[in-house]
């Protein structure tokens, strides 16, 4: 009797301290599933997991339950696509993941762990998540900092899905017209059918928070809920600047449904093959490319003829090849295009690869590479460089080929063999392009014709040059050339080609007035702002006012100086105007980065000081690393004055002043810009993943150990590793003994600095203004240079 009254008053104990909980008798099986769909300034989230929840039976007055994640699908739109993510597990073959924590719902699948629910739907404890998680990073030879960020998003994943799924629920038993407050949110019952009650929800704290749900006051389930969250971001000024809108929906199932099993050998190719994620074909901080062809050589035939698996092994043979290419190269060539799809290196390499074979070939990549950037760079940058010429190699005059002529020790007979190979290869490559630049031609996708038009006709003029009736025609399309077509088939160099043409043709009438509507197409879209290539038709439009200035020399020299004004005015001013393809425009068209300098020497040639000194102090800040010849210059024409003084005054204080930050560095202690304040600064941007920044460490290294010793007195470094994290930048620079200073980047720093690639170099002056260097300038000297210019001291 005693034991009964006991238990009575234990009964009566747990009501009165939950009257509402989760009641679910034991093996009672249920599923909830999950949808996540958010919106956010630059890209949106789309997921949708299934939870299946199996009664174990109780623990005191908690509630244990089997928890698997049964299904799950996500899309990230990105707008960069290479950073976008995608994964349905009922077809896994077609995933893309780009980001670590796209891991966590690939190691859960289908596995089986414990949760314990508080009759409150408080989460008490999770059980074997942690052993689930290290499983997979050690089935998938994870490195330690991928381990450790899945280890710790997988936690927190299941931790917040379940609190979701579980609202919290109060002391007294619900009913109708209810209210009551839980984790994140406010509960009102409004209406009642059976044992259902039909909630509004508002947000605990936020009333940008609304939804709806219903409760099951017999088992203490949530059967739906769904509600929007809508967070406002304020610019400076406090206006609105955009909207993060957020999407929550959740529906429950009794019973269990049925679902593929995990494709497990697929999904552990797809982890451990991304070079990203693993260690399984590193050996230290090297790639082994033994381990790497040992998997492959296990793996083809169960991987035959897979597109993601013949993907990833072309970036391991890459990788593993080295310097030797045709390792790769025949790998490319036995990848089929289709397998490519969307892999803009590969398809970039087997579009070269197949010039020199097939054009058939060729052109099936292109069908799979047009709509991409990199097809862009491709036309404009490598292929159309086979139309300039059809002769012969020249190299017997080529110092470097003499050099390797002698070094080799060949006979003039293996000289006569290479060149005559190469010349034969050559003229495979170019019979192949002027074939696929007809298939090309033909092909009737607009956007194909934009891109390759301007190249066609540029080289089907010069297949025709003594024809007026293909000059004429070739004039008129240019003329009525429009912007679509200027903008995706770089049409303002090849008109500027074909002007050359009509000029060398003595169609001069014709030649000026493709010459000035060529300058108002320029002009016009160097202007806006929405032109990604603005800058590069900027810079062609620079050598087009200088073409007008040439031929106005002779005659009219008031004319002839105006156009070179503007020649100078639209040269690039900086790094971020000095667009990578001009690069080749310059190439194709012989013209130079900047006129800039021409148009100086003629001012003051004319005495007019004042314009001259402008655009002198304009060039600087463009060409840094041109500094001793520009001082030469400026002291040639004032010679009682001192470059250094013209230097504190005119061309530091033009300088942008360089955003504050405060970063961690890899020993633990903040770095700020206010640290370097008085002193010149070089900041270096860099990741240990870029090859072009591991190339430069030992030289910076050699830097920044001159500057401990002291031989530069006021001159700073600091390194930022960007997209990184602190192990790898420590691990790194201890394996390779480098000495420098080492802070990570947060998420705003590269933004504020308008880092737009790596390695990027910063100087900042001892006032706090800021010069980006471009790629591949003497950075080094040049800080030097200005710390002579304007020492800490002055």
């Amino acid at each position: 009797m005693k034991k009964l009254i006991l238990l009575l008053l234990t009964f009566v104990c747990i009501s009165r301290i939950y009257g509402q909980a989760i009641i679910l008798e034991k093996n009672k099986e249920f599923e909830i599933d999950l949808h996540n769909l958010n919106h956010f300034t630059d890209y949106t989230e789309n997921s949708n997991y299934i939870y299946a929840f199996k009664v174990l039976g109780k623990d005191g007055v908690n509630t244990l339950l089997d928890c698997r994640m049964v299904k799950a699908v996500i899309s990230n739109a990105n707008k960069n696509p290479i950073n976008s993510n995608a994964l349905n597990s009922d077809s896994v073959r077609t995933a893309r993941l780009n980001s670590s924590w796209t891991l966590t719902p690939l190691a859960l699948l289908q596995q089986s762990f414990t949760i314990t629910m508080a009759p409150n739907g408080d989460l008490v404890k999770i059980n074997g998540v942690d052993e689930i998680l290290q499983k997979a990073a050690d089935r998938w030879v994870l490195n330690d900092n991928i381990t450790a960020e899945l280890k710790n998003n997988g936690v927190e994943f299941i931790k917040a899905a379940i609190e979701k799924i579980f609202p919290q629920l109060p002391k007294q038993i619900i009913g109708y017209r209810s209210e009551w407050t839980g984790r994140y949110l406010n509960f009102k019952a409004t209406a009642i059918n059976g044992s259902l009650l039909y909630l509004a929800i508002v947000g605990k704290d936020k009333e940008d928070i609304a939804g709806s749900g219903i409760f099951n006051q017999v088992t203490g389930l949530f059967e739906q809920l769904q509600y929007k969250t809508l967070l406002k971001l304020f610019d400076i000024n406090g206006k609105t600047e955009s909207y993060i809108d957020l999407n929550y929906k959740q529906k429950l199932r009794y019973g269990s449904g049925h679902y593929l099993a995990a494709d497990t050998a697929w999904i552990n190719m797809l982890v451990k093959t991304n070079q990203y994620f693993g260690k399984a074909f590193m050996n230290k901080m090297d790639f082994d490319s033994t381990r790497a062809f040992t998997y492959l050589r296990a793996h083809d035939t169960a991987f035959a003829n897979d597109p993601y698996y013949a993907t990833a092994k072309l970036d391991l043979v890459q990788r593993g090849a080295g310097n030797n290419y045709e390792v790769y190269g025949k790998q490319l060539r036995s990848t089929p295009a289709k397998f490519l799809k969307g892999n803009e290196v590969h398809l970039y390499n087997k579009f070269t690869e197949s010039m020199n074979t097939s054009a058939d070939s060729a052109y099936e990549v292109s069908k799979y590479m047009y709509q991409m950037d990199a097809f862009n760079g491709l036309v404009q940058e490598s292929y159309s460089q086979n139309f300039l010429s059809l002769e012969s190699l020249d190299l017997l005059q080529n110092d470097d080929f003499k050099k390797y002529v002698a070094e080799k020790k060949l006979s003039d007979a293996d000289v006569k063999k290479m060149l005559d190979e190469m010349n034969e290869k050559r003229f495979v490559t170019v019979t192949n392009s002027a074939k696929l630049l007809s298939m090309l031609h033909q092909d009737k996708n607009p956007l194909m014709q934009q891109k390759i038009n301007p190249l066609y006709l540029w080289v089907n003029a010069k297949g025709h040059e003594n024809d007026k009736v293909v000059l004429s025609k070739t004039a008129s399309a240019f003329m009525k050339m429009k912007d679509d077509e200027i903008k995706n088939g770089n049409g303002g160099r090849y008109a500027l080609l074909f002007y050359k043409q009509l000029i060398s043709s003595s169609q001069k009438v014709k030649a000026e007035a493709l010459l000035q509507k060529t300058i108002e197409n320029l002009e016009r879209l160097s202007g806006d702002s929405l032109n990604k290539d603005r800058y590069a038709h900027k810079n062609i439009l620079a050598y087009a006012w200088y073409l007008k200035y040439q031929v106005a020399k002779p005659a009219d020299s008031v004319k002839a100086l105006q156009y070179l004004s503007k020649a100078a005015e639209y040269s690039p001013t900086g790094n971020k105007e000095k667009a990578y393809v001009s690069n080749y425009d310059r190439f194709f068209l012989h013209s130079k980065e900047s006129y800039r300098q021409q148009f100086v020497e003629r001012l003051f040639a004319l005495g007019d000081n004042e314009q001259a000194l402008k655009v002198f102090a304009d060039h600087i800040n463009s060409a840094p690393t041109s500094i001793d010849e520009m001082q030469k210059i400026y002291e040639q024409h004032f010679s009682n004055k001192k470059f250094k003084d013209f230097f504190a005054a005119n061309i530091l204080p033009s300088w942008q002043a360089a955003p504050s930050f405060v970063l961690k560095g890899i020993d633990g202690k903040e770095r700020s810009l206010a640290e370097f304040k008085n002193h010149w600064l070089v900041i270096d941007f860099w990741g240990t993943w870029c090859p072009p920044c591991r190339d430069e460490m030992p030289a910076i290294n050699v830097f920044n150990k001159e500057l401990k010793d002291g031989k530069y007195t006021g001159i700073n470094f600091l390194s930022v590793a960007c997209r990184d994290n602190a192990e790898n930048v420590k691990a790194y620079l201890a394996t390779n003994k480098f000495d420098i200073p080492a802070a990570m980047a947060n998420e705003t720093i590269e933004k504020l600095y308008k880092i737009a690639g790596y390695p990027s170099k910063i100087l900042v002056s001892p006032e706090g203004k800021m010069l980006a260097l471009k790629f591949g300038d003497d950075w080094a000297g040049t800080i030097k240079k200005f710390n002579d210019m304007y020492p800490v001291n002055n």
